[in-house]
Parts: structure tokens; C-alpha cells; sequence
């Protein structure tokens, strides 16, 4: 492999979020960022929300805590979110192939994007940080 294509290469995977992190230092950049972030329980309850996140799905942070993440991402319903403590092996790699999942907001407005998952931790309680990205019309289908 030649050196310009480990750089791209490198350049892909730093460009995703590291996989687990200290949710103490990241909670306060998340909901002051411009990134749209939910973070669940393992059992796919929503624990907390960024402002971009509910202004995305287009209702309150407040309202969106403790619904279960498939009212927003159907293709989820079904689908075990974490294997043991680790991000379900599918999702992760559905994330890193940059999959378009269908969203849909609390008025039933359904759009494209892109998830990212993470694992944190949060007063030593496993959770998942989901960050969504949506797809713009311009962006070519995977």
C-alpha cells in the first residue's frame, strides 16, 4: 500500500468520533456544538439530547428523553443496539460505510441520514452516543 492511501485512509477513520470516550468532557461540547447527538441507554431509551439534535426532530430536548430511539429511526426497531458492551458489530460498520438510515420527526417529516455510533460512559453506566447527520440533496446514495 502506498503512502497516499494510508494518509486517505487514516484521514477516513480519524474523521469519525473515537468509539469510547469520557461523557463527563463531551456532554457539554455536544449540546454547545453544532452536531445533532443522542445519547441511549443500552436499551434504546433516549438519555439525553443537543438542542441541534430536537430542533432536527423538530420538537423540546424535554420531550424526546425517555422515548424509545425506533420513533425516530424505524430501522432500528428490531435491531439489538449493543452486543455486551460493545456497539452492535452491523451498526458499527453500517456507520462507517456511511449507510443512509431513515429519520423521521415528531410531525412525521421523514429524511436521510447518516449515523455514527459511540460508546461512553456515563457514572459508570454503559450508554450510546448517536450522532446524526443529514443527508442533503446533493450527496450521492451509498
Amino acid at each position: 500500500m502506498n503512502t497516499q492511501s494510508q494518509t486517505h485512509e487514516f484521514r477516513q477513520v480519524t474523521s469519525i468520533p473515537n468509539d469510547r470516550m469520557n461523557y463527563d468532557r463531551q456532554s457539554s461540547v455536544d449540546r454547545e456544538s453544532n452536531l445533532a447527538v443522542l445519547t441511549l441507554y443500552d436499551n434504546g431509551m433516549i438519555r439525553d439530547c443537543s438542542r441541534v439534535c430536537a430542533e432536527l426532530l423538530g420538537c423540546a430536548a424535554s420531550k424526546l428523553t425517555w422515548q424509545h430511539i425506533s420513533i425516530f429511526l424505524p430501522q432500528l426497531a428490531d435491531v439489538a443496539l449493543v452486543n455486551g458492551e460493545r456497539i452492535n458489530p452491523n451498526l458499527h460498520f453500517l456507520s462507517r460505510i456511511g449507510h443512509h438510515f431513515e429519520a423521521v420527526g415528531i410531525s412525521g417529516v421523514h429524511f436521510a441520514c447518516e449515523l455514527f455510533f459511540n460508546e461512553v460512559e456515563i457514572l459508570s453506566q454503559h450508554c450510546l452516543r448517536i450522532i446524526i447527520q443529514p443527508i442533503t440533496q446533493g450527496q450521492a446514495a451509498s
